[in-house]
């Protein structure tokens, strides 16, 4: 008997939420608006964002702007263009960061990687919240189409490096996967 295969749903078609023992990410909406402020409107966990080609720096300081970038990240999720998840942190149901995930194509140029980009509150930035998250994140690979992911870690973030490390990230030349210093990288399982 032949079996029928099913069709994984598209990201943009239907959003899948992930879990952990301590995590849980799902696409992020207007309610984590204040949520997200405590990290987006921390100067110690700004230190950390990756804002590589966008147009902020994501150091906001008012419930309006934080509502303005979530408005923009669900446009560009609605444009099939790229997912910003929310952490929520399972036991107390806080969201304490996002992570966002594209791929496949960037500025319109095709590319063999994708983007990952995570951002916590400051409490957060440890080796084992960051290692657990990583590993969620590795369920990404199945949700883009890309071999490989990029993300940044500068040297300060000696626990964000030593998860990546831990998660089967190497370090990135310059000049290789993104054009920039401080980049590492994970090919699909």
């Amino acid at each position: 008997m032949e079996h029928e295969m099913k069709a994984k749903p598209d990201i943009y078609d239907q959003c899948p939420v992930y879990e952990s023992d301590h995590f849980r990410l799902r696409l992020v909406s207007m309610d984590d608006a204040e949520e997200l402020l405590i990290c987006y409107g921390d100067p110690e966990a700004q230190k950390l964002f990756n804002a590589d080609r966008c147009d902020t720096d994501f150091k906001f300081t008012t419930l309006e702007a934080m509502q303005t970038y979530i408005a923009c990240w669900l446009d560009a999720y609605r444009g099939r263009g790229y997912v910003r998840y929310a952490i929520v942190d399972r036991q107390s149901g806080a969201v304490v960061g996002t992570t966002e995930i594209f791929g496949g194509a960037i500025g319109g140029v095709r590319t063999d990687y994708g983007v990952l980009r995570v951002d916590l509150r400051h409490a957060y930035e440890t080796e084992d919240a960051l290692t657990e998250l990583l590993g969620i994140c590795d369920r990404f690979f199945g949700d883009v189409n890309t071999q490989m992911f990029i993300t940044k870690a500068i040297p300060e973030a000696a626990p964000r490096v030593r998860a990546l490390m831990n998660a089967g990230y190497t370090a990135t030349p310059v000049g290789d996967g993104g054009l920039r210093e401080h980049y590492y990288m994970k090919k699909s399982p």
